[in-house]
């Protein structure tokens, strides 16, 4: 976390950490090539994502199904067909591990959501720590970038009776 690092772009955010440099608990990186995490979301729903170890490429998109549900998509890419073995982790790790936990988190989230002692988010946004991981400032950016697209689209809508 102390040089994870997060920015802003338009309608994109950055965010890049060291990493692949000492073991872990999610998988190997003894060899490892690429020792940056690295990811870009890109507005709306796409998210591209490169992991430390042998060069690799993920796309993962989160698609509103209903307004309770989401499906999200996953197409990973690597130096071969053939994964080696830290590859495999990887996947496992992300299918098994974090997928599992933030599916978890966002799940109760939206049950918080729907009683009625929510009132407002709380986020953790602090303007003089940009670049910090510990701030949410893309979270911000993000809903700052749904807030113009909801205003985009009132002002093309016919008003009715107004």
């Amino acid at each position: 976390m102390s040089t994870y690092e997060v920015r802003t772009h338009g309608i994109w955010s950055s965010h890049f950490a060291e990493a692949g440099k000492n073991s872990n608990t999610a998988y190997a990186v003894a060899g490892a090539t690429v020792r940056q995490h690295a990811v870009w979301w890109l507005w709306p729903n796409t998210c591209l994502l490169r992991y430390p170890g042998r060069g690799n490429f993920m796309v993962f998109q989160v698609i509103p199904a209903a307004p309770d549900r989401t499906l999200e998509t996953w197409d990973f890419y690597f130096e071969t067909a053939e994964l080696d073995d830290a590859e495999k982790q990887a996947v496992s790790y992300i299918d098994d591990v974090l997928q599992v936990q933030d599916i978890g988190l966002v799940e109760s989230v939206q049950r918080g959501m729907s009683t009625p002692a929510f009132d407002q988010g709380r986020i953790v946004y602090d303007p003089a720590g940009l670049g910090s991981g510990l701030s949410e400032h893309g979270v911000h950016h993000f809903h700052g970038l749904v807030l113009d697209a909801y205003r985009s689209w009132a002002s093309t809508v016919p008003s009715r009776g107004r």
